[in-house]
């Protein structure tokens, strides 16, 4: 994750001089800068999920109960799996339609990039089931999670 987003940073500032310094645009600087995000969104998922740290409106679940709050969070965790199995499938998909095809400006195929997403989507997945497997089993006896 570091590496990728230092490695955005240069390539986004080889980019901004050689465009205002020296008045030449350097094409692979975009796609590049591009697909690094990309990958960053996708991995950086499940170490947001392992920590806890997505942005989450907990209004409704303040006024829950433990035992309904675990509930909810559980089905929750469920229905964020089942997107993350249809996003997997997806990715799957893009990445058999894409073939051999390769990027505009990289000699990088395009199925590179679904690949990087079928990953992240995956370890998500993996994380948000841990996640749903504690809330059913591990709690204490007035339902909250232990």
């Amino acid at each position: 994750m570091i590496l990728a987003f230092i490695s955005m940073l240069v390539v986004m500032f080889i980019q901004v001089v050689s465009r205002h310094a020296l008045a030449v645009g350097v094409p692979w600087t975009d796609e590049t800068s591009r697909f690094l995000y990309i990958a960053q969104i996708f991995l950086g998922l499940s170490i947001a999920q392992r920590y806890g740290q997505h942005i989450r409106i907990t209004v409704a679940l303040d006024l829950m109960g433990p035992r309904l709050r675990r509930i909810t969070e559980a089905f929750a965790d469920l229905l964020t799996a089942l997107i993350c199995i249809l996003l997997i499938v997806g990715a799957v998909e893009m990445m058999r339609k894409s073939g051999n095809a390769l990027a505009s400006t990289l000699p990088l195929p395009m199925s590179a990039i679904y690949g990087v997403q079928c990953i992240g989507i995956a370890l998500y997945a993996l994380l948000v089931l841990k996640d749903l497997r504690d809330k059913l089993f591990y709690h204490d006896e007035k339902g909250a999670a232990a």
